[in-house]
């Protein structure tokens, strides 16, 4: 028998959640501070542990695999994300109001099987798409482990389920991944739902209904579906159909909905689903790899993250981190922090084993052409900057096109100087610069990107930067036919020339583009040479 948390219910913060008996059991929402604190995780070297063997040294630096967490914006803006997302999500379902009879009867009798049909509105949906390796399902973890999982309200004899975390199975199908969510009810509350519901002939359309059932009963607050990307469109039930319940989950019992995957979720998401991503409350959070500083001097969050990082040797004498080393750390990792952890373990390790305890470029190369050679091809590809090699690879980046209908939710940013973030506003670069640059990544060439980007701006003044490269993308794929000529009139870019250009030097008599090619210089008299 399972002994779940009494519930203990605190003031209500704001009016809203006066007389909410779910929302008032839940510990009190927390500050930037108060986050930075919880998502804060640095594991603890003994000074003993460093005079230890090296083979005994070597299973003390593994807590730098499982045990080191560095909090970030993304973080913060996440941890608001889902505390928004859980306590909205449960003003209409009050245990103390009459209302939850009404919530469960609705999940008794909606027919779920035709949820395909109709995916409703998604406005308590919302998702965490970010490359591998970037730390979104150790993130999302971390917070959700701030809030009891299971609280027991005695006066209402009612078992409330704070959060619920499923992941895809990895075959992609539809079947294991309702099977999944009963185990992770049973492991959360000691029931035996996988028992009951889960027999050999259910198919997903028969589970569906007990599924939002169960949702419904236990006050679900928050349902996580991890590795969404794993959903198989050919599987039995199809990827939309599932997707689709999900979303009438939210409307009908108005349980929000969390989804975390890579890029390649996004093949999954109609373009309906996506355009209603768009209107829904809390919007989406691109989880990306760090960014890099591009001033000296001024820290982003990749140098702070290696700052800390780098603190982590069990070497009497560390070894002090130099600006050669940052830049090398981020070639090799591409600001994927999975990636650099899993290296400074395997390179501190080596050199503990070696006998030689310094950290060097020699031995970070060393290690990561042996011993990392599997994902050289996905930091090649991030490292050429060309949106074709990049999408090969389906979890590395999120493309640029997908940016718009995915960087919905955007809160100002963290601005805090007791959380070590910058605070001076100092120059960026200018808009059409920063153009400039994210069409050279797309391949436009370097002569021909401040054209395009001059024009683009001039075209679309208010937009913003993906806006416009959405803008130059469209003029870029559109292909009018014979029959379809715009009648309008087209502005031609004009050329730019140079002194004594070529081009212009030519003409359409080719002894004349001779002479004119020798009076400027341009051709060699090589009988001088003979």
């Amino acid at each position: 028998m399972i002994k779940h948390q009494q519930a203990q219910y605190i003031p209500a913060e704001i009016s809203d959640y006066a007389g909410h008996p779910l929302i008032n059991a839940l510990p009190p929402m927390m500050s930037l501070h108060d986050t930075a604190r919880m998502l804060n995780r640095m594991p603890h070297i003994d000074d003993a542990e460093k005079k230890l063997p090296s083979h005994i040294r070597r299973h003390a630096m593994m807590r730098i695999l499982d045990q080191f967490l560095y909090p970030t914006k993304a973080h913060f803006q996440l941890e608001q994300m889902l505390s928004g997302m859980i306590r909205r999500g449960y003003l209409s379902r009050n245990i103390a109001d009459i209302s939850h009879q009404h919530n469960l009867d609705e999940a008794a009798y909606t027919d779920f099987k035709s949820a395909s049909r109709n995916a409703g509105n998604e406005s308590l949906v919302s998702s965490v798409i970010g490359s591998s390796g970037t730390g979104k399902s150790t993130a999302v973890e971390a917070i959700l482990r701030s809030y009891p999982q299971v609280i027991y309200h005695p006066d209402y004899q009612h078992t409330q389920l704070v959060w619920l975390k499923v992941e895809c199975p990895h075959d992609g199908s539809v079947r294991h991944l309702c099977i999944n969510f009963f185990r992770a009810v049973d492991q959360a509350l000691g029931t035996d739902y996988q028992q009951l519901y889960v027999k050999s002939r259910s198919t997903p359309e028969s589970m569906l209904g007990s599924i939002a059932q169960i949702v419904a009963l236990h006050s679900v607050g928050l349902l996580v579906i991890d590795e969404i990307q794993h959903l198989d469109k050919s599987k039995s039930g199809g990827s939309q159909k599932i997707l689709n319940f999900f979303v009438t989950l939210t409307n009908v019992i108005k349980v929000p909905v969390l989804f975390i995957g890579t890029p390649k979720a996004l093949e999954l998401f109609s373009p309906t689903m996506r355009s209603a991503r768009r209107a829904a409350l809390f919007g989406s959070l691109n989880w990306g790899r760090f960014e890099r500083s591009d001033q000296p001097g001024r820290d982003a969050e990749w140098e702070k993250f290696i700052k800390c990082l780098w603190k982590l040797q069990w070497f009497e004498h560390p070894t002090p981190l130099t600006q050669p080393m940052t830049e090398l750390l981020w070639d090799y990792t591409q600001g994927i922090p999975h990636i650099a952890v899993i290296l400074f373990y395997l390179a501190q390790a080596r050199a503990v084993v070696a006998g030689r305890e310094i950290l060097d470029q020699r031995l970070f190369e060393k290690v990561f052409h042996e011993e990392l050679a599997i994902i050289h091809p996905m930091i090649k590809a991030l490292q050429s900057g060309r949106k074709e090699e990049i999408l090969k690879y389906s979890d590395l980046d999120i493309p640029t096109e997908q940016f718009r209908s995915m960087s919905t939710y955007a809160p100002e940013a963290v601005q805090d100087t007791d959380l070590q973030y910058p605070n001076s506003r100092e120059s960026s670069p200018s808009k059409s610069q920063q153009l400039i640059n994210m069409l050279e990544q797309m391949g436009i060439g370097k002569d021909i990107a401040p054209i395009v980007a001059e024009q683009a701006i001039a075209e679309k003044p208010e937009e913003d930067l993906f806006g416009l490269v959405a803008h130059i993308r469209s003029l870029r794929e559109k292909k009018p036919s014979n029959s379809q000529q715009p009648k309008s009139k087209v502005t031609k870019l004009t050329p730019k020339y140079l002194n004594d250009d070529l081009r212009l030097m030519r003409q359409n008599d080719s002894s004349t583009t001779y002479e004119q090619l020798k009076k400027s210089g341009g051709l060699i008299d090589l009988g001088c040479y003979l």
